[in-house]
């Protein structure tokens, strides 16, 4: 029988008795998820329950349900865990994370083997070793996991250099203005999604106001020719489950942080938090729809409704499905999201449409008799649906299914970031990336900027360029050669 204990496992230190404890009252208010078949119905609930209970807070409550339940998969590392309580939140945490990016891949054989690893990993060989870190864990996962596919377990150090460099703090954006030999020149803004979302609604609403292109209205704000005391309100819905967070017309969820600032954003009357069951059953007189109501529906339709038009709802029309001039209501169960050219369609009675109200999916029926099924593409969709679950509810099943498609996603997107940053191979980069989103139904917001082609122009500039910098070097090399008295300045 093996004499080895970590560290934690002293039992004659008062703190690694403590610890022990906290382990314990962790695993008494958690194991019920580790085994298979654990069900919650209300993901959301039962995190703010537990939160509220323990005095803790949702997020926490969260990992720890995530964290044990990945032990539903690993039945030697959960009765180690039931045996030792070795194992704390953040721990379970990180091999919860890493273990989602195996996903589809994790087949009953390759579970197993990360099983046993894991209990080795778990087993001390010696007296008083050190328990390993969730950054250890995390890197050992990784390295298996690239024996069972590569792409899987992009360089943690570049893809948090990539997300640096995109990612700006709410409310803040970076701007470089650079010009060019040939005469033209640039202007690269980049910021956070809700800050430059704002900024595109301020254009867009100074164009209309002064009934100017979206082009010479921007040109017009930036050269001081244009001002406007248009007072914009961002929109955004959230569920009705303390705590959580919300969601952000066109740039969906909101984390943690960005849910503290939105609420500190609220009292600017900046943001506005629609009720969504007010939202969906709102109602106007008048032919134009709210702002509250455009922002629904919007978001609810996700793209235009033409079977496999991807036209972004907000470049949409709100189309009356019965036309207000015939009694139709405007409310958002009678508008629906068509771009110009499937709008014209639809007035030209070329083909007409029908909703189900349950479903979400609208029925295109064409002059031939034949038929074609759309279905919404909003991210809310799944918490409109009427039926006999509750709105804006998630299982446990849902929350894990959605934790595993998106540490797949961004981890073979980065590979794939990756890959062309060795060979330079743009079509091949993008195709990779493009077709990931069509499949997980996601957007990456790490894509990297096509590199300059070498062409005549840019190689005469290099050349110009490299020159310039030798006879400044030479210059300065005649400087330093020359005695102080031979040196004379020209005024």
């Amino acid at each position: 029988m093996s004499t080895g204990y970590f560290a934690t496992e002293r039992q004659d230190d008062q703190i690694s008795v403590a610890g022990q404890a906290m382990r314990d009252a962790e695993y008494s208010i958690f194991h019920a998820y580790a085994e298979p078949g654990a069900i919650i119905d209300d993901f959301e609930l039962v995190s703010q329950r537990i939160a509220s209970a323990a005095g803790r807070t949702v997020s926490w409550a969260e990992s720890g349900i995530l964290g044990y339940s990945v032990l539903a998969d690993l039945p030697k590392l959960r009765q180690m865990q039931a045996d030792m309580r070795r194992l704390d939140i953040t721990r379970l945490s990180a091999i919860e994370t890493v273990l989602n990016r195996l996903n589809d891949l994790a087949t009953p054989e390759v579970l197993a083997e990360f099983d046993d690893y894991l209990v080795k990993v778990f087993t001390p060989r010696s007296a008083g070793m050190e328990l390993p870190s969730a950054t250890s864990l995390k890197r050992r996962l990784r390295d298996r996991i690239k024996q069972v596919d590569a792409k899987l377990a992009p360089s943690p150090k570049k893809t948090k250099a990539r997300k640096k460099a995109k990612d700006a703090p709410f409310g803040t954006c970076q701007g470089v203005f650079y010009g060019q030999d040939d005469g033209d020149a640039g202007l690269n803004i980049s910021g956070d999604s809700a800050t430059i979302g704002l900024m595109d609604m301020y254009v867009g609403a100074v164009a209309k106001e002064h009934k100017l292109s979206r082009d010479d209205a921007l040109q017009m704000i930036l050269t001081g020719q244009q001002h406007s005391s248009i007072q914009l309100v961002l929109h955004v819905f959230s569920p009705k489950t303390p705590g959580a967070g919300y969601f952000v017309p066109g740039f969906g969820w909101s984390g943690a942080d960005g849910t503290e600032i939105i609420d500190a954003l609220k009292e600017t009357a900046k943001v506005k938090v629609i009720d969504l069951d007010e939202a969906e059953h709102a109602e106007t007189d008048a032919y134009v729809p709210t702002e509250a109501m455009k922002a629904f529906v919007q978001t609810r339709d996700g793209t235009c409704r033409w079977p496999g038009c991807n036209v972004a709802a907000r470049r949409c029309q709100l189309d009356h499905r019965i036309p207000y001039g015939n009694g139709g209501k405007t409310t958002p169960s009678n508008l629906f999201c068509l771009c110009q050219r499937h709008h014209n369609i639809k007035t030209d009675r070329r083909a007409t449409y029908v909703v189900d109200h349950v479903t979400g999916e609208v029925v295109w029926l064409f002059d031939d008799g034949t038929f074609q099924v759309s279905e919404p593409d909003g991210l809310i969709v799944e918490y409109l649906a009427e039926g006999e679950n509750p709105r804006w509810k998630s299982t446990l099943e849902q929350r894990r299914k959605r934790r595993r498609d998106s540490a797949e996603f961004n981890a073979r997107c980065h590979s794939a970031v990756e890959q062309y940053e060795k060979d330079y191979d743009w079509e091949a980069c993008v195709e990779t990336i493009t077709t990931l989103e069509d499949k997980f139904g996601r957007k990456f917001e790490y894509a990297p900027e096509k590199m300059p082609e070498i062409t005549p122009e840019l190689l005469a500039s290099l050349k110009r360029h490299l020159r310039d910098l030798e006879l400044e070097r030479e210059g300065f090399e005649e400087c330093d050669s020359a005695s102080p008295e031979s040196v004379v300045f020209s005024p």
